[in-house]
């Protein structure tokens, strides 16, 4: 089976669990609670310009397995921490675990603390904008420096209703400390879309083209998942991925949850 069709085999098999678990789960809707808020890698890249609300702690956490274009596998482990610094600004910590035949040392990854700030909401004409940062700092074996990131994001209504919404994140990573193999700057931008499919299920669609860390390498990578709000405070996600093209990964699943507390 080639890596499209194990793409919509197992979108298929996401799409029917979870509509079959939320048909019989008789737990009360909470549309527009934080399921409707996309967080990077739960369980797709692509983030909206929404903060989490202010004081709110969540705990997050996610499993992906990722083959690369050669054959090796990852798997990541990232548990992580989001707080509600600011009324429109949020923070947060991850902890990542990397494991399989495409890492070199197996444990700890690199910790990473971010920040995020909304501007404005949306309106008619102009769409809801945000600034994210990131750092993180080489506590891994296979670091060679600080990485800093910066990312540009917006998030628009599609229509008079707010059952569809499109995105646009564009990033610039700097490395202080690469080696010759590796850029010290780089970019990476995404494309996304996502619609209400009933009030307790979010699917959401990507598209991401990114300038690895490793010289004249690129990556180009549609994903696809589903956001499930289980209770009021407890947020279900499911998501695959293909790459296209050479040096992009020949697909990804994942498997992610949040729970506010």
């Amino acid at each position: 089976m080639n890596t499209i069709n194990r793409f919509w085999l197992l979108l298929s098999i996401i799409v029917i669990g979870i509509v079959a678990v939320s048909s019989t789960l008789s737990v009360p809707s909470a549309y527009g609670a934080d399921h409707y808020n996309l967080e990077p890698g739960i369980p797709v890249q692509l983030e909206d310009s929404l903060p989490t609300p202010y004081r709110n702690r969540e705990i997050q956490g996610l499993f992906r397995w990722e083959q690369a274009d050669d054959g090796d596998d990852l798997f990541l482990l990232a548990p992580r921490l989001e707080y509600g610094l600011l009324p429109n600004g949020q923070m947060a910590i991850d902890v990542p675990f990397e494991f399989g035949s495409a890492v070199e040392e197996e444990g700890l990854g690199d910790i990473k603390a971010d920040l995020l700030y909304n501007f404005n909401q949306e309106s008619v004409i102009f769409p809801a904008l945000s600034l994210a940062s990131a750092i993180a700092f080489p506590t891994s074996d296979d670091s060679d420096g600080i990485e800093t990131k910066l990312t540009f994001i917006a998030s628009k209504t599609v229509g008079r209703s707010r059952w569809q919404r499109i995105h646009l994140n564009a990033s610039w990573h700097f490395n202080d400390d690469s080696d010759d193999e590796k850029r010290r700057n780089y970019y990476s931008g995404i494309i996304g879309y996502d619609v209400v499919i009933i009030p307790d299920l979010l699917l959401v669609l990507d598209f991401i083209r990114e300038q690895q860390e490793k010289e004249n390498h690129e990556a180009n990578i549609f994903e696809a998942g589903l956001r499930y709000q289980l209770t009021p405070l407890t947020v279900l996600a499911l998501g695959t991925g293909a790459g296209i093209g050479d040096e992009s990964p020949d697909f990804r699943a994942t498997v992610g949850f949040q729970k506010s507390f």
